[in-house]
């Protein structure tokens, strides 16, 4: 999915919510603004996930962290923990577990610092049992999971993984036998997940956790290590979180892969065929699988 004049105005947003985030006076703020205006303005026809990432460097040597959104990746995580226990309790209320984790994993795609519209966590969790995906492949998805030998998720922000580990819990007691993986980030970038979170919450209790070595907010096959790659392709099934991973692969050609999101920007409902606001669960090509 390729940068579009909209893209260009979240991204330079992305730069003042960061200034905001750190608390830089207004000269300060003005010069990050002149950084992202510099960087936006070298590009055409990539993705948005390229662009954030020689962008969220040059923002960090400029503030003197590499690690922008620690402070709120760190938020994000305890207060999707404290959510954690009521979620699990409204699983143990359901017909089908497995069907209410997917539900809870979406739900937490709300918490994303890249994005023009924001979404309330707890408001999110109030409904999302109730809500139907608008495009809604999840029982393809189901089907192919029971004879899957091998399965990835590729996480996506901080908070989110919370509940990603408990999807991954559900697939381990309803499918004891699948090898489990769980993708992040190769570094640091806006708040998406690397394996510094994962470990944290215990992700690699439940799930082989791998480096994927991007540094997109995405995953960008030609920014990941060969040693992942070799894996990736090796999976039975995928599962991508999140709009960074959407936007990466999107035109990929490659039926194993299912999006798991939530709309939260025109841009994606436009190129997804959905609106603001929705839960998307779909298969990656444009072919559904057979």
């Amino acid at each position: 999915m390729n940068i579009t004049s909209d893209c260009i105005t979240c991204l330079l947003n992305q730069s003042v919510r960061v200034a905001k985030n750190l608390n830089l006076d207004k000269p300060k703020s003005e010069e990050l603004t002149k950084i992202a205006e510099d960087v936006i303005a070298k590009y055409s026809n990539v993705t948005p996930i390229v662009v954030a990432s020689d962008l969220y460097p040059k923002m960090s040597e400029f503030v003197g962290s590499s690690d922008i959104y620690a402070n709120l990746k760190a938020k994000s995580t305890k207060e999707a923990l404290k959510l954690l226990v009521d979620v699990e309790a409204t699983l143990e209320t359901l017909e089908n577990r497995l069907k209410g984790a997917i539900k809870a994993s979406v739900a937490g795609n709300v918490i994303d610092f890249a994005t023009p519209n924001q979404f309330d966590l707890v408001k999110e969790f109030k409904s999302v049992f109730k809500t139907p995906f608008t495009i809604d492949n999840q029982d393809e998805f189901l089907d192919r999971l029971e004879s899957a030998k091998s399965f990835m998720i590729v996480g996506d922000n901080v908070g989110e993984h919370v509940f990603d580990k408990l999807l991954l819990q559900e697939i381990a007691i309803a499918y004891p036998d699948i090898e489990l993986y769980y993708a992040t980030r190769g570094v640091p970038i806006i708040n998406d997940v690397t394996t510094k979170e994962a470990k944290e919450i215990g992700l690699d209790e439940v799930a082989t956790l791998v480096d994927s070595g991007v540094d997109t907010p995405g995953l960008d096959y030609s920014r990941a290590s060969s040693d992942f790659m070799k894996l990736y392709n090796s999976m039975d099934l995928i599962l991508a979180k999140g709009m960074g991973n959407y936007e990466a692969l999107d035109e990929v050609d490659d039926g194993r892969i299912y999006h798991l999101l939530k709309v939260k920007c025109e841009v994606v409902a436009s190129s997804i065929k959905a609106n603001l606001g929705d839960l998307v669960f779909k298969v990656n090509s444009t072919q559904s699988y057979s």
